[in-house]
């Protein structure tokens, strides 16, 4: 039986996990009622299509006041006014394929460089014959300006510069890298048990303005050319775990 996809499917099998649950936003599916109830929770959301790719159709909503809400889509912003009529606002002008299915996370406030918000993709890789699993890339993509998702990247570079050159108190970076690779690790290993045919996965992980360390998704097909802009060796390492 083949098993989802999707985001919310993968959320549902990372949060059975002990040992990743504390790294994950909330998430809901999304209904009406489950963004209502964010809404109220948390001052900031993303709605995300539960079969996107490359950040296309992510929105962030910002409670402004009781009753104004800012809609973030690509590099544009609108402002809506009453709570209840976002979802409908959404439906009628964003959720154009009847059958795509979305998700309502909690927005990480991601720690930045000069106001532009970074993540950090690993790839995390076993050969074909073998069980073990192994971490071949890491990256940060710092979001191009006015944009709140990475995936419209201004720059790409390693893990460190971008701690170094963010608000994160740089004294904590080894202890930050060390639970990057643990939690890494932990994802690939508990979802190929639901996955397992895949040899790779790309998890995108966020850090907050704190340094704490979010797990934000993790990719079944993740792209590997961007990591030919680190030009560390990272790519080739990539290449010969994806051919072997």
């Amino acid at each position: 039986m083949r098993v989802s996809h999707g985001k919310w499917t993968k959320h549902k099998f990372m949060s059975k996990n002990e040992k990743l649950s504390s790294f994950l936003p909330e998430t809901q599916y999304l209904t009406e009622n489950s963004l209502s109830l964010m809404l109220d929770k948390y001052k900031q959301v993303m709605v995300k299509p539960c079969f996107g790719y490359q950040g296309k159709g992510i929105i962030m909503i910002t409670r402004l006041n009781d009753e104004e809400f800012e809609l973030h889509i690509g590099h544009q912003k609108i402002i809506i006014s009453g709570k209840e009529n976002i979802f409908e606002y959404l439906k009628q002008n964003h959720f154009s394929k009847k059958r795509q299915r979305y998700i309502v996370q909690q927005r990480i406030q991601l720690a930045a460089i000069n106001n532009n918000p970074f993540d950090i993709r690993v790839m995390v890789q076993r050969k074909r014959r073998s069980k073990k699993w192994v971490i071949t890339g890491k990256l940060a993509k710092v979001a191009a300006k006015l944009f709140v998702v990475t995936n419209v990247a201004k720059a790409v570079l390693p893990i460190e510069d971008v701690i170094e050159k963010s608000t994160i108190n740089s004294e904590k970076m080894k202890e930050i890298i060390a639970i990057i690779d643990q939690i890494s690790m932990i994802t690939a290993i508990h979802l190929a048990q639901f996955y397992k045919r895949t040899r790779v996965f790309g998890l995108d992980i966020g850090l907050d303005q704190e340094g704490k360390v979010w797990i934000i998704e993790a990719n079944l097909t993740p792209a590997a050319s961007i990591f030919k802009k680190l030009n560390d060796g990272s790519y080739e390492t990539i290449i010969t775990y994806k051919r072997g």
